[in-house]
């Protein structure tokens, strides 16, 4: 009787912590339809740490899924921060020049570059989401996500702030 009451009692728990595992992972960011900006920021994964030891930890090998992943996200939310400031300044500039622009009754650019930023968000999140898709289920998808949201946000930085390399 008391080996039959055991077992049912580790069936129970077990049983629960299926139900568990399965509720987290369809409440989880990383479940089926993953979206980015439900995701806490990288910095509470890792919340003892400064930026600067986040950004030496990332730097090491042989890093746990999660670690990298955490990490990846990490460097996508800096060159978004740098990105977000760099775009500041030009909305400022295009502020200044559509003043002018005005005194002579021309159109203003600002709202022509905010839908453009628009339309390169979707652009870049759009690549981004058909990258990881692509992979299934493969456990460094999500490494591969922010590694490309941090490569396509470079490169608009890159764009904003050298406007001119091709001239």
């Amino acid at each position: 009787m008391k080996g039959g009451t055991t077992l049912r009692l580790i069936n129970a728990w077990i049983a629960l912590l299926l139900i568990t595992t399965v509720t987290y992972a369809s409440t989880s960011i990383y479940g089926s339809a993953f979206d980015y900006r439900k995701a806490k920021p990288a910095r509470d994964y890792f919340s003892d740490k400064t930026v600067d030891q986040i950004a030496s930890y990332c730097k090491r090998g042989m890093l746990g899924v999660m670690d990298l992943s955490a990490c990846a996200q990490f460097r996508y939310e800096m060159i978004a921060d740098v990105l977000n400031k760099r775009i500041s300044v030009v909305e400022e500039a295009f502020k200044e020049g559509d003043k002018a622009n005005a005194e002579y009754g021309g159109p203003a650019a600002l709202p022509f570059f905010k839908k453009g930023q628009a339309n390169w968000e979707q652009y870049r999140d759009n690549i981004c989401y058909s990258n990881v898709y692509s992979v299934s289920q493969a456990s460094l998808r999500f490494v591969d996500f922010w590694d490309c949201m941090a490569r396509i946000t470079k490169n608009r930085l890159d764009e904003l702030t050298k406007p001119d390399v091709d001239d």
